[in-house]
């Protein structure tokens, strides 16, 4: 079942010509001093700050402090034995440069005389260090011997790159980028700290004070490593229970993008201990290639977000996972995971299956938008696998599953759970055509929603009952066969004709487009499945749904996500804005052309003038907007609920909506749905 490297390569290259880039743009740094080092004609002796000047060894390099600005270049086509571990921090917009001068083939590091260790088993190692970029090197690190442990001796930690963090305080500013990692023999059962957090690139977080601020892992190709990918390992959060997800314990401003990840012994890309975290267009293949047989923790996934809140993983494409005893997903949304988003993603071949939803002390998960094709091949578990219970409020619209001929793949499954399990959770406007023999087994039978989708193809008998489902044949494009690259993702497109056009169930909060980029629309009946093929025309409008921040510009410092109960305070509603405190505080639209809106708003105390509008054509100058709001609500619990809305069309020219907290100790009012119209 695997594929090949290039093919992954295709792949990235493929999702980023079809996709808008959000682009993370490299710090300003101010003047440094420029160090090189030239392993043949450099000498330790010399001042190191020119190409005739440069230095020689790692050892000159990991004796030196260096300062804010400066830069480390090695000379390309050349290549260093032992530990790259320089010492110092940069600072705020002059970060510290590790890259490359010359021409020719990346500087290499091969650690593979290190005799392995925490502190000493990394190829290139930063300790307590903060305001690096590591960029443009190629790293190996295989000892040569057997490192990957056994039930009774475990191996030694081993890493291409390391940033590890025993500061007792939050360190800010790592970025890794354009690296080549690949050979490291790292260890599967380890003697120090969790073996998850040894492989390719490790951002390590370990003591309860420890954290990371701005960590940017991007466009490295990472391959044949072990035991993890890409790994951020924030255990912070947690003193006893790693079941407890406290948000200001988490590290925060992680993104891990564009890399390649391939050949890995276990996990492709984790991301642990983090709030806000972004996993996007990272193409993983054949994670999952060994275990230990009796481990407690055997079994692996290719791209994973953990005890943490507010992910966002999309634009990925992941394929190849094997299944060690259990699991095997190209995915998984793992223990103590709140609000977590899965969307836009192209999984394959992944014999686990597509999706793990870890069950208990999770909440609020979105997974829409997506394709599965061939995934479960393995027969065992399912395309979209529910693992010992249910993650809370969990909604799984318009993905489009395609299993083939011959499969035994279950579509939905639960794993550890069965049908009497509880647990709150809708399935709708997916299509599953079904060419293979699995059966379905799902949680909570009399309480999900399972409506609107399209079941094709055979129909076990255990099939979820679907007031609306279609059973015509969805006309996929062009579906293909086995290999399923990323090429093959438009064919499994609808046709202009499909039932599944337009036919589907409105949801909140869409998303407000499909995997291909096209509008879905917030009114009208969108299409069923990952692909919207009806032209939407409705008013442009911008819907903030207030479970992140990605449709405002600005905020103030108290502003926050509530996702916290009860919900009967807040008509059921999961997410709105609200403050930390009673100071005022304000929120930010950026819709050019804006002529109305209207606000769904919770309140505590009814007074009118807790909460005000205005609106800008410039972000300067501001003008109080005039509105009304409907007569209060009752809830629960002294809660109550109120529309606000302009009473007057915005002026011409207005870019900008501002809500307005005053300062007051009534500060009990949260904003829930927001809808901005031209």
């Amino acid at each position: 079942m695997k594929l090949t490297r290039m093919l992954a390569m295709m792949g990235t290259a493929a999702i980023l010509a079809g996709l808008s880039v959000v682009a993370v743009a490299a710090p300003a740094s101010a003047a440094g001093t420029t160090y090189y080092v030239d392993a043949v004609a450099g000498s330790d002796a010399a001042a190191g700050t020119s190409t005739a000047t440069a230095w020689k060894t790692l050892t000159k390099v990991g004796a030196t402090t260096f300062a804010a600005g400066d830069r480390i270049l090695f000379n390309r086509g050349q290549s260093w034995t032992g530990q790259l571990h320089p010492l110092g921090s940069g600072s705020s917009g002059s970060p510290i440069t590790i890259g490359a001068y010359g021409s020719g083939n990346r500087p290499k590091i091969d650690g593979s005389s290190l005799t392995g260790g925490l502190t000493t088993g990394a190829a290139v190692y930063l300790n307590n260090q903060q305001y690096w970029t590591i960029d443009n090197l190629e790293i190996v690190n295989n000892s040569g011997t057997d490192n990957f442990g056994s039930m009774t001796v475990n191996g030694a930690h081993r890493d291409g790159i390391l940033v590890n963090n025993t500061s007792g305080s939050t360190l800010s500013g790592i970025t890794i980028t354009n690296n080549w990692v690949h050979n490291v023999n790292g260890c599967f059962h380890c003697s120090e700290i969790d073996s998850h957090g040894n492989g390719g690139i490790t951002v390590l977080a370990q003591g309860t004070s420890d954290s990371w601020a701005n960590v940017l892992i991007q466009s490295n190709t990472v391959d044949s490593v072990g035991r993890t990918g890409i790994g951020f390992w924030d255990i912070s959060y947690y003193t006893s229970d790693q079941t407890v997800v406290v948000a200001s314990q988490l590290s925060t401003g992680v993104t891990v993008q564009d890399n390649v990840v391939t050949n890995t012994d276990s996990d492709g890309i984790v991301v642990y201990g983090s709030k806000g975290s972004m996993l996007q267009r990272n193409v993983v293949g054949n994670a999952g290639q060994k275990t230990i047989v009796g481990s407690t923790e055997p079994s692996a996934a290719g791209l994973w977000p953990t005890r943490g809140m507010d992910a966002v993983v999309q634009f990925n494409e992941v394929y190849g996972t094997l299944k060690q005893g259990t699991d095997g997903q190209g995915f998984d949304v793992d223990l103590a995971s709140i609000n977590t988003k899965v969307q836009y993603n192209y999984s394959h071949d992944n014999e686990g299956g597509f999706l793990l939803m870890m069950g208990g002390y999770s909440s609020n998960l979105v997974v829409r938008d997506n394709l599965s094709v061939n995934d479960g091949w393995g027969g065992e578990k399912g395309i979209f696998t529910f693992s010992y219970g249910v993650q809370e409020n969990t909604d799984i619209y318009n993905n489009t599953v395609y299993i083939p001929s011959g499969s035994t793949a279950k579509p939905i499954y639960c794993d550890g759970c069965d049908g009497s399990t509880a647990g709150t959770w809708s399935f709708r406007n997916n299509i599953i055509e079904n060419h293979g023999s699995g059966e379905y087994l799902y949680p909570n039978t009399a309480g999900a929603v399972i409506d609107y989708n399209v079941f094709y193809g055979n129909h076990p008998a255990s099939e979820p009952a679907d007031a609306h489902k279609l059973t015509t044949n969805p006309l996929l494009v062009s579906p293909g066969t086995a290999p399923y690259g990323i090429a093959s993702v438009t064919g499994f497109k609808i046709g202009s004709t499909s039932p599944a056009k337009a036919s589907g169930a409105v949801i909140d909060d869409n998303g407000g487009r499909d995997y291909f980029g096209a509008v879905v629309g917030v009114t009208t009946a969108p299409s069923r499945g990952f692909h919207e093929v009806a032209t939407v025309v409705e008013p442009a409008t911008l819907a903030d749904y207030a479970n992140d921040w990605s449709k405002t510009s600005a905020h103030s410092t108290n502003a926050r996500i509530d996702v916290s109960g009860p919900f009967s305070n807040m008509s059921g509603d999961l997410a709105r804005y609200a403050r930390t405190n009673d100071s005022a505080g304000s929120i930010t639209w950026d819709f050019s052309g804006m002529k109305n809106f209207s606000a769904k708003v919770y309140q505590f105390w009814a007074n009118s003038s807790y909460l005000t509008w205005s609106s800008s054509p410039d972000g300067t100058t501001w003008t109080t907007v005039p509105t009304s709001k409907t007569t209060a609500v009752a809830t629960t619990n002294g809660w109550s609920t109120t529309t606000f809305t302009n009473t007057s069309t915005l002026p011409t020219g207005t870019r900008y909506l501002r809500a307005n907290f005053a300062s007051s100790t009534s500060w009990a009012v949260e904003i829930g749905k927001v809808i901005i119209t031209k």
